[in-house]
């Protein structure tokens, strides 16, 4: 082998190698940019993630308001408050639904179950403002279990809804107190020759 030859090899390989130190290089340059943009990206989800468990606390807060406040205008001689709390299980956030009556929480047979109905209802009224959906609501003999001392406050807490949420309310119900704050009545009754809807206010 010739010096020339030689030569023309040392070339060769000496290239090689620079080119490899500069992919090196350009690569060290890559991982870098991208731990930082790991780093902001991780910081930014823990934002992120902060707000939105910041909006899920607001939001529940804000739920349980309006239900305790619907819970004491109806159940006004009680001491009830709507306590949800938040739970994570296997990496899912869930929601209890718990109802405190004088600071001890439980169930309240005693109520008949008209605490869960009230509940309910106004559970019902926040999904439909939360989905968006049209602000009807159908409630067939929904208050059957609310005891008659508290039809009154009952329904001037769906009249007071009503008004403050631009919210129509279609109430189907035995119970006569529920009349007084209606802003349109009917009753359906046989007449012999089948039924008829007449009109009472």
């Amino acid at each position: 082998m010739t010096a020339l030859e030689l030569q023309r090899q040392v070339d060769q390989v000496d290239g090689y190698y620079k080119a490899l130190r500069a992919r090196e290089q350009a690569l060290k340059s890559e991982i870098a940019t991208a731990k930082e943009e790991i780093d902001i990206l991780v910081k930014t989800s823990a934002v992120l993630k902060h707000l939105l468990d910041q909006l899920v606390k607001d939001e529940i807060n804000n739920m349980a308001g309006l239900v305790t406040y619907g819970l004491n205008t109806v159940f006004d001689d009680q001491k009830l408050t709507f306590l949800p709390s938040i739970t994570k299980k296997n990496d899912k956030m869930w929601i209890e639904l718990n109802t405190v009556y004088n600071e001890i929480q439980g169930d309240y047979e005693s109520f008949g179950g008209s605490i869960a109905i009230i509940e309910g209802f106004l559970l019902r009224i926040l999904c439909i403002l939360k989905k968006k959906f049209a602000r009807l609501l159908l409630l067939d003999e929904t208050f059957a279990a609310v005891g008659a001392e508290y039809v009154p406050n009952t329904s001037r807490l769906i009249s007071e809804l009503c008004k403050k949420l631009g919210l129509d309310v279609l109430l189907v119900t035995h119970q006569k107190g529920f009349l007084d704050n209606a802003d349109h009545a009917y009753r359906v009754r046989d007449d012999g020759d089948g039924l008829i809807m007449e009109k009472l206010k």
